[in-house]
């Protein structure tokens, strides 16, 4: 019989909550290892461990090689030395303890919760998605005189209990956590409202919240976050709340400079994120007692008169201030023509690479470096699906390799390799194809037949499109702009398993050549390279598998996205000094 599909489902909104540099995880639950396997594309390191009562659903996570150790059995009578854990860490040594959809099928989920949270460590987490039986649905049918079984859903026939918000917090409270965090799933349904508009003449009388009633009525689910000890800014000791507000002036690069770590901080007890490109200055008051803030600014340069009533509304707001900025700020007009101010008049500056820092802390001293790194880890490449093996006199090689090319203003970087480009195609014909993305000037300057063209895509659609390619090209000229640029475009093809071909311009302190990738330095350096790397099939999985293997070990965000929570509350911690020194740096700021 076939397992049911809901086994190997994930809760994408439960996955985005798991802390990403967890050491052990206990999924309780865990079906057939869906979740593990998408949360180890972020952590592999992670030790990942499972409770599972089906025992087709616990067979097919082990056959999978999903989890590390998933016991058959009932949450309720499973010891810890089942599950390895007292070799895993001297007492208890979870980090994160997950219930998704489950405690509602359990006998007594209030014991059960309360004994398996005692295996969590100190300040670890608990996470679990709970269904809310107050939904406007349940209701009307009670209304209605029914109650209905069904295979899923709220009335699900195999939930033996039913929770309300005030029941989840009882819940939680009975096993000693400490719920720091509760938010409704809530699915598009134009039916909530029309109940509420029925209800509400009723509610006064009974003395009910309209506006809570709404709320707590239309909520499908609930996820539930809750620590082990005492909750961010409950106590002197623990960790003081932090507001992280950030400001995007260019969507380009966001979402490795911002979106993706700012979303792995939100995992943390206490962080709270806010993300947009525009805000209204009244938005900015609204924090939660206790709460520090940060205010950080990717890319944003606008008039000085805009930029200086943002500034002085932040400062009055107790905000550290923070410039995000990845590129050589004199390529910016208006940046110059402001003597800097975009830097000047932050507490601090964040970027990308050493060389950059030491330009940009001309104009502001406190610049912190946090390279690039990729949020999720690609699969790794099935480098055998589709090969068609072809000897071309020089090996055996399997054709055709395609050779991606997906940057933005590139053109006096490729254009003293055309020639060199053009003589290989045409040399290899049948052997490579061309993928571009965005750039049509160098898609109309191929002189091959086999080329695709794609325009500018979203983030998504590039990743898509690369992991599709053999090798990439990745010119940069010796100018400096291009000394300033990351290696962000490195990271991406070795996280998709693509051999690259690199100029030495910012990519030769990061490849190790001949191991990790091929740096040219001539163009008959690049035209050999870049033959070797079409006909040598092996050679260049080769290459890709290292960098591969690279970035999984060393560049993943889960291993340094707490660096900048630690940066900012230290410079929080400095803060009437450099309050003091930003007025200074940048004397526009003072009270007039």
């Amino acid at each position: 019989m076939a397992l049911a599909d809901y086994y190997n489902r994930v809760n994408l909104d439960l996955l985005q909550q798991i802390p990403p540099a967890a050491q052990i995880i206990l999924e309780v639950g865990c079906g057939a290892g869906a979740m593990a396997e998408a949360y180890r594309r972020i952590n592999p390191a992670v030790h990942f461990l499972g409770i599972e009562l089906n025992p087709e659903a616990a067979q097919a996570a082990r056959g999978a090689g999903r989890l590390d150790r998933v016991i058959t059995g009932d949450a309720a009578a499973v010891e810890p030395v089942a599950l390895g854990l007292p070799a895993l860490a001297a007492g208890p040594g979870v980090d994160c303890l997950i219930f998704g959809d489950v405690l509602e099928h359990m006998v007594d989920p209030w014991s059960v919760l309360a004994r398996l949270a005692g295996w969590v460590r100190e300040g670890g987490l608990v996470l679990a998605c709970i269904p809310n039986v107050q939904h406007y649905s349940v209701i009307v049918n009670l209304l209605r005189g029914r109650w209905s079984y069904h295979d899923e859903g709220l009335l699900d026939r195999t939930h033996l209990r039913f929770f309300t918000l005030e029941g989840i917090h009882e819940l939680f409270t009975r096993a000693r956590l400490e719920v720091y965090d509760v938010q409704p799933r809530m699915w598009g349904d134009a039916n909530a409202e029309r109940f509420r508009q029925i209800m509400t003449p009723v509610l006064g009388p009974l003395g009910i919240d309209p506006a809570r009633f709404a709320a707590q009525t239309q909520a499908v689910q609930y996820m539930v976050r809750a620590v082990r000890g005492p909750a961010p800014g409950a106590t002197a000791t623990s960790c003081r709340r932090l507001l992280l507000w950030s400001l995007l002036g260019s969507v380009i690069g966001s979402e490795v400079r911002i979106q993706e770590p700012h979303r792995f901080l939100a995992t943390m007890p206490g962080v709270r994120v806010v993300t947009g490109t525009g805000l209204q200055f009244v938005d900015l008051g609204r924090t939660l007692p206790g709460e520090d803030r940060v205010f950080v600014e990717q890319r944003v340069v606008i008039p000085i008169g805009d930029h200086l009533q943002l500034q002085r509304v932040l400062l009055e707001q107790g905000y550290l201030i923070v410039a995000e900025f990845d590129d050589d700020p004199l390529h910016f007009s208006e940046l110059v023509s402001s003597e800097f101010f975009a830097l000047r008049s932050c507490h601090g500056v964040q970027t990308t690479t050493e060389p950059l820092a030491q330009v940009l802390r001309e104009y502001n001293p406190n610049v912190q470096v946090f390279p690039n790194q990729l949020a999720i880890l690609p699969p790794p490449r099935d480098f055998f699906d589709s090969d068609v093996e072809v000897d071309t006199g020089r090996g055996v090689s399997v054709s055709p390799a395609t050779l991606f090319f997906g940057a933005l203003n590139r053109e006096a970087d490729w254009a003293p390799f055309l020639l060199a480009l053009n003589r290989v195609l045409a040399e290899l014909k049948g052997l490579v194809r061309v993928l571009v993305v965005h750039d049509q000037a160098l898609f109309q300057a191929l002189e091959t037949t086999d080329k695709a063209f794609e325009p500018l895509c979203s983030y998504d659609r590039y990743h898509s499109l690369l992991h599709m390619a053999d090798l990439a090209w990745l010119p940069l000229e010796p100018t400096r702009f291009n000394r300033h640029k990351s290696d962000l475009k490195f990271l991406e093809c070795a996280g998709h398993g693509v051999a690259v071909l690199a100029s030495p311009t910012v990519y030769s302190g990061v490849i190790r050549h001949g191991e990790t990738g091929l740096i040219y330095g001539s163009q008959e350096g690049f035209r050999d390279q870049l033959v070797r790397l079409i006909v040598d099939t092996t050679f260049r999985r080769r290459l890709a598998t290292s960098a591969y293997r690279e970035v999984a070990e060393n560049r993943l965000l889960a291993r340094h996205y707490r660096q900048r929570e630690a940066w900012y509350r230290a410079m929080l911690g400095r803060l009437p000094e450099l309050n003091r020194e930003l007025m200074e740096r940048a004397p526009e700021l003072k009270p007039r």
